[in-house]
């Protein structure tokens, strides 16, 4: 997927985690997009484990709340997944798209300190 591509898409959604996945790919971020589709609510039952552990490690997720309940609310629809990583602050923001990838349905940022 192209570069300002999904820039684009992350900048037609509101949220935190859209706006700085958004940024940190525009301003040079390593992202890929795959693909392969997977359910979200396999992706939901898997990110809800990871927002407690999160939690509980004192590390919250940014956008995590509403990505799981988007995600949540799309049932068993599939959805690609992508990523972006960012070396200062590393963080590491989780994407998920329509399987067209023409709209980003949720997004996590994951500070990695």
């Amino acid at each position: 997927m192209e570069r300002e591509a999904l820039v684009r898409l992350l900048a037609e959604e509101p949220g935190a985690a859209f706006v700085a996945c958004g940024e940190a790919i525009r301003a040079g971020a390593e992202y890929v997009v795959w693909d392969h589709t997977l359910p979200a609510d396999q992706l939901a039952r898997s990110y809800s484990r990871r927002a407690r552990h999160m939690a509980k490690i004192g590390n919250p997720m940014l956008g995590g709340d509403e990505a799981i309940r988007q995600l949540q609310a799309s049932g068993d629809r599939p959805l690609r997944t992508g990523e972006a990583k960012v070396e200062d602050p590393p963080t590491h923001f989780q994407i998920f798209l329509t399987p067209e990838a023409d709209r980003v349905v949720a997004c996590i940022g994951i500070d990695q300190r």
